[in-house]
């Protein structure tokens, strides 16, 4: 896959990327919405010690010990490792500690910081007493350290009394904690934002992945893939797009698209080009009829004479189209039955160059009446007296009747409407041809979106402009 797929897969389905979008952005948001502001308030400790050790206090300030004396001197309901989750002591050279705490409640805050450092300092307190206590015990139970010195007049050395025990640390409260005004900033703005981003990468995999198993055809390479013949024509999705087109409006994209499309059956091969063509899809609802009746309109608007043959004999609807009551009177069912004159069931239409025969009434046997001599008779006939014959054929996968009609023809153009003929039934149909020995001139993508190539696309060129003066 190219860019191109992925903005055309994006384009396509943007209404999913969109839901993605808003709801793992709404995931990202609302818990904020109930996430209480946090505060932040600190306190700041002198340590005054000959050995200070301002790790090891900090990791006493951050004990359990010392959270569960907080909790029982302010009557917290919490447990020593929630409150010391909100704990952080700081070391900063060469005396001090940073103690900061946070909390919902910005008064609890200040309570929480003073409380603990007061009792910081009580638990040194009592720790220092309890150090010069067992010093002293210490020092009666041993003789005193003698270190010889050098430079005696008796012995070169003399004798020193060593103090082995350092003077106690001692803690004081160098600055009390404040109740702070503004709560901490919070990463609500980053949390939306990567919900953006997050959203926007899973609702264009999403697509992506709607888009591969998806089964059904909307670009050229599926077409050609699975009915090994090139995609002659591409019409735009439209109004247009079930009825008849007006070859005469210049700015019409569908108009354009069957100019295009007839001038490809024209040079498919220039040698032998097709000039009795039966158009059929796949599956019922597809786009068959109109495609005929407006390739026939299109080749009639070239001066052509044109005849578009009514040949589904099961649901017609070029002749409703058209505004003529084709399975009434006199069609091709009563010319296959030998009961009236081919002359007879041509009828004229408000096309120039253009005739119609239709249905005629609906028989019980279509595919035998189209498989029969007299089909074959017919269609020389009509081969023989107009320039063009298209056929307006029953899908192929249901009815064998397009089948056998193509076999006779010059070739079928098979018809696959975007976004809803399947791979799968698209080369069944082409299957179906080839094995009656039919050619398939070409195929045709109908119903485009926006993004396939077609004429379509350079809509804004067939817009006339206005003169410009020079």
């Amino acid at each position: 896959m190219d860019i191109q797929d992925y903005v055309r897969i994006v384009k396509e389905r943007w209404k999913l990327v969109a839901i993605t979008v808003v709801v793992v952005t709404l995931g990202a948001f609302i818990p904020t919405l109930f996430t209480k502001p946090v505060y932040q308030t600190s306190t700041l400790l002198y340590v005054s010690s000959t050995q200070p050790r301002l790790a090891t206090y900090a990791e006493l300030l951050t004990g359990k010990k010392l959270a569960q004396r907080t909790i029982d001197e302010l009557g917290l309901d919490m447990t020593p490792a929630e409150l010391v989750a909100n704990v952080k002591a700081t070391p900063v050279p060469e005396l001090l500690l940073h103690v900061k705490v946070q909390d919902t409640s910005p008064e609890r805050a200040r309570d929480i910081a003073d409380t603990l450092s007061a009792q910081f300092v009580s638990m040194m307190d009592e720790l220092a007493a309890t150090d010069i206590e067992a010093a002293a015990a210490n020092k009666d139970a041993q003789p005193p350290q003698v270190l010889a010195n050098p430079g005696t007049a008796e012995s070169g050395y003399s004798i020193t009394m060593e103090d082995p025990d350092p003077k106690p640390a001692r803690v004081s409260v160098e600055q009390n904690a404040t109740v702070p005004t503004e709560p901490l900033p919070t990463s609500d703005n980053r949390n939306v934002v990567l919900g953006l981003a997050v959203g926007l990468l899973l609702g264009i995999a999403l697509a992506v992945i709607r888009d591969w198993l998806d089964a059904t055809v909307k670009d050229r390479r599926a077409v050609e893939g699975q009915i090994g013949a090139p995609l002659t024509g591409i019409t735009p999705d439209g109004t247009e797009s079930s009825g008849v087109v007006d070859m005469s409006d210049a700015t019409s994209p569908m108009g354009a698209a069957y100019r295009q499309l007839r001038t490809n059956l024209q040079f498919a091969d220039a040698a032998n080009p097709p000039h009795v063509i039966v158009v059929a899809s796949p599956s019922p609802g597809e786009g068959s009829d109109a495609t005929a009746l407006n390739l026939g309109v299109a080749l009639a608007a070239a001066g052509q004479n044109v005849c578009v043959v009514e040949a589904d004999l099961r649901k017609p609807l070029v002749a409703s189209t058209l505004g003529i009551r084709g399975a009434t009177g006199a069609g091709l069912s009563s010319v296959l039955r030998g009961e009236t004159d081919l002359a007879d069931a041509i009828r004229a239409t408000t096309f120039e160059h253009l005739s119609l025969l239709p249905s005629g009434p609906l028989p019980a046997n279509p595919s035998e009446l189209l498989g029969s001599a007299t089909a074959r008779t017919v269609v020389a006939t009509l081969r023989d007296r107009f320039d063009y014959v298209v056929f307006a054929g029953a899908p192929l996968l249901p009815v064998t009747d397009s089948a056998v009609l193509s076999a006779i023809s010059d070739g079928a153009l098979i018809v696959a409407r975007y976004g809803r003929t399947k791979r799968q039934h698209l080369a069944e149909a082409a299957d179906i041809l080839h094995g009656v020995g039919a050619t398939i001139v070409g195929g045709l993508l109908v119903g485009a979106r926006e993004g396939t190539r077609g004429p379509d696309t350079f809509r804004e060129y067939l817009e006339p402009q206005a003169a410009s003066t020079v």
